[in-house]
């Protein structure tokens, strides 16, 4: 039997149990951590993992900055970083956490023919099929910051979801949506296109677009996680998350945005029910469960009492270049102490800057360690596998 078909019937009986909360308590003794009850009785807020951000993103070609240089010297300092594709960095970097920039796109082809792409005859970006057609895409900026490993969010999504029904013990994977439809100004000889604006209605059609390719079994979402208790922030600081064993093998997606995007997609329920995805919502919000703190630097102390309450936390360990040009770990270090579950970086491989600066896991060679602050003190690194 091969490693899809065992995992569809997986998915096929987690499936039939979808009316039960997974964080249900584990069968086996945890009063002491091995490699034998980790599973079970590790949750998945007791690990820490890598994570990348802008996870599609690819550099802006050579003739494009140089062109646009004589308008504005420096423009692409700060978007100079490319990554491998969503299967590479799951496969090869062992990354757990992605997050990607949408775009609405109802009608297709509004982004199909980038001003930057035009401009410095970079062909393999124009009128690509899948920017043709309806549905939402993916991409940093609008016509100059435009190149991604996966074009559309529907791809995207596909690419993961391939590798994990491949890779059924991979720890859970959690990705980022940031919702994106800011105007910009002419820039040189660049008009930008005007963006689709995100409303609540379209941004329904995010959840829809996430069930068109990943089953319901496959995620993890907030009424699971919820269950029986009256909001997130009860059960993720009572009940807990699910454990590993509930987890692995699945994706849990969040909304990266904490302004009106976030209140548009909250609109028709404040406490995620129904929905597929978490917001970022600090304690005392019923949708309170996940944690978006980008600033380690600012907010040390407050992840850390945060993680320690049961909550999921992303933190960032470079922005954006900084560190990979001046080969600083200060922020990386502090990140990693922090306790987030996704230490979320532009760079799981060397800078390509001659600092040396990369962002790794301590004390352990595999793809998750025992948190530093939510792990009990008999967590061993080396339970963790996959």
């Amino acid at each position: 039997m091969n490693r899809t078909v065992y995992a569809l019937i997986i998915i096929a009986v987690l499936g039939a149990c979808s009316d039960r909360a997974v964080t249900q308590q584990p069968a086996v003794s945890c009063q002491q951590l091995t490699a034998e009850n980790a599973d079970q009785c590790i949750r998945l807020n007791q690990i820490q993992v890598l994570g990348t951000h802008n996870s599609y993103k690819l550099s802006p070609v050579p003739a494009l900055i140089e062109t646009l240089d004589e308008h504005r010297s420096g423009w692409a300092s700060d978007i100079i970083y490319s990554h491998r594709p969503l299967t590479e960095q799951l496969q090869l970097l062992g990354i757990r956490q992605f997050e990607l920039d949408v775009f609405a796109d109802p009608d297709g082809g509004l982004y199909a023919e980038p001003a930057g792409a035009l401009l410095a005859e970079d062909n393999s970006f124009l009128n690509a099929a899948e920017m043709l057609e309806p549905g939402f895409k993916v991409l940093h900026s609008q016509d100059v910051d435009y190149r991604s490993t996966c074009l559309s969010l529907k791809s995207c999504l596909q690419e993961v979801r391939d590798w994990s029904l491949a890779n059924p013990a991979h720890f859970p994977i959690m990705i980022l949506l940031e919702m994106k439809d800011g105007q910009r100004a002419q820039f040189g000889p660049i008009t930008y296109t005007s963006p689709v604006a995100i409303d609540g209605q379209n941004i329904d059609q995010v959840d829809e677009e996430i069930w068109a390719v990943f089953p319901q079994a496959q995620v993890i979402t907030p009424d699971q996680v919820r269950g029986s208790y009256s909001s997130l922030e009860e059960a993720v600081t009572k009940n807990g998350w699910p454990t590993l064993a509930e987890s692995r093998g699945k994706v849990l997606f969040a909304l990266d945005n904490t302004g009106s995007h976030r209140d548009a997609y909250l609109s028709e329920s404040a406490d995620l029910q129904g929905r597929a995805m978490f917001v970022s919502a600090r304690p005392g919000e019923p949708s309170a469960g996940f944690i978006k703190m980008n600033d380690v630097m600012a907010d040390f102390e407050l992840i850390q009492s945060y993680v320690a309450a049961g909550f999921l936390v992303r933190t960032r360990a470079d922005i954006p270049t900084s560190e990979a040009r001046s080969g600083s770990t200060v922020r990386r270090d502090r990140a990693l102490a922090s306790g987030a579950q996704y230490v979320s970086t532009d760079y799981p491989e060397y800078s390509p800057f001659g600092s040396a600066y990369i962002v790794e896991l301590p004390e352990t060679k595999g793809h998750a360690r025992c948190n530093p602050v939510a792990a009990s003190a008999d967590c061993r690194s080396e339970f963790l596998s996959e």
